[in-house]
């Protein structure tokens, strides 16, 4: 019987515009807010944004060149610590009756089940992926929780498998060590795993820990492809995959 193969997904601008998934978080995140502590939609939009830019800047710091600086542990932190910041931002005293982080991980899950951002075809495309026999793995940047509520936003989270955040294997997808941990944790050898991204550097780092890459490209307008393997479309993602484990015509 032949191996399986193991397609690794990115999230952002592969399977969902980030953009558009960003600007819907945001506002659902702050229609939460509103409703549970007072105040407007937009006073709590204003707050949210710079510290989730803050959080941002913080892990370009820590992580960026250093994937193994100990993503698991700053991230049950960082949740605390940009709830707190968006507090605050309102002059609002910080939620009570279950610790900070717990309360971020929450509304975080209410909000990213309310938003929906995928790409044409990403339900359908993952769907005959599952239906192929294709082992469907998320590889993202995001957490594994963050791509779990996310995925059920778009209605796809049944057709895939790991959502491997770096918090799921200690590894910030800051270079090669990310992906090696990853096809680890699979328990597969390099040579079955595709990956799929629309990041350059991401496919450099896949391919010297020894997959198969496709460069993503949804959206019109996008920047040349750097990579010879191009998808623009995840009605095509099935046929894609078939021809690069070489069971075109399956």
């Amino acid at each position: 019987m032949a191996e399986p193969t193991f397609v690794f997904l990115d999230f952002d601008d592969t399977l969902s515009d980030f953009e558009e998934h960003g600007r819907q978080y945001v506002a659902e995140l702050a229609l939460l807010l509103a409703q549970e502590h007072g105040g407007t939609e937009t006073e709590w939009s204003d707050a949210i944004r710079p510290a989730l830019q803050e959080s941002l800047h913080r892990y370009v710091e820590r992580f960026a060149g250093n994937p193994l600086a100990g993503y698991a542990a700053w991230l049950e932190e960082e949740r605390a610590r940009a709830a707190a910041s968006i507090f605050q931002r309102m002059g609002r005293p910080l939620p009570e009756g279950e610790p900070l982080a717990d309360y971020a991980r929450r509304v975080q899950f209410d909000a990213l089940t309310a938003c929906n951002a995928a790409f044409p075809g990403a339900c359908e495309g993952l769907r005959q992926l599952f239906e192929d026999g294709v082992r469907t793995q998320i590889a993202s940047s995001q957490d594994s929780e963050y791509l779990y509520a996310a995925l059920l936003g778009t209605g796809s989270e049944s057709y895939t498998e790991n959502k491997f955040g770096p918090d799921l294997v200690d590894c910030a997808k800051e270079g090669p060590e990310f992906y090696a941990r990853i096809f680890h944790a699979c328990r597969i050898h390099p040579s079955q795993a595709i990956v799929v991204d629309d990041q350059a550097m991401c496919l450099d780092w896949a391919e010297e820990a020894g997959a198969r890459v496709a460069q993503a490209r949804m959206e019109p307008g996008s920047p040349p492809a750097e990579f010879p393997v191009v998808l623009t479309s995840l009605f095509d993602l099935p046929a894609l995959v078939r021809r690069l484990s070489g069971r075109e015509g399956a």
